[in-house]
């Protein structure tokens, strides 16, 4: 499943990720930095994906995701992840962010 693919949040907004990988590994979930989409990662899909199946995602207002009126806070974008992870029915996940993917991923 290499396709950009989308899920709804509560609100409304699609979210839109992608997989890569084998789905018989972890997964690692990837959250970038602001202003940057879910291709920031692209150079290192083939390294990790020899030990993960990473799941890549675009905040709220970047990328392939929906672009909703008003401020986007930290929770909403933590809620966001979520509600992704509950809609993929992943239960446990290993998760790397970088910039605004860390204060996320610390959320």
């Amino acid at each position: 499943m290499n396709e950009l693919n989308f899920v709804t949040t509560g609100d409304g907004t699609r979210i839109a990720y992608r997989f890569d990988g084998e789905a018989s590994k972890p997964v690692l979930v990837l959250s970038n930095s602001i202003g940057t989409t879910l291709h920031m990662w692209d150079k290192q899909i083939g390294e990790l994906s020899k030990h993960f199946r990473v799941l890549r995602y675009d905040f709220r207002g970047h990328g392939g995701s929906s672009v909703p009126v008003g401020a986007y806070s930290l929770d909403r974008l933590g809620r966001d992840v979520i509600e992704l992870l509950d809609a993929l029915d992943l239960q446990r996940v290993h998760f790397l962010g970088l910039s605004l993917g860390g204060f996320v991923a610390q959320w």
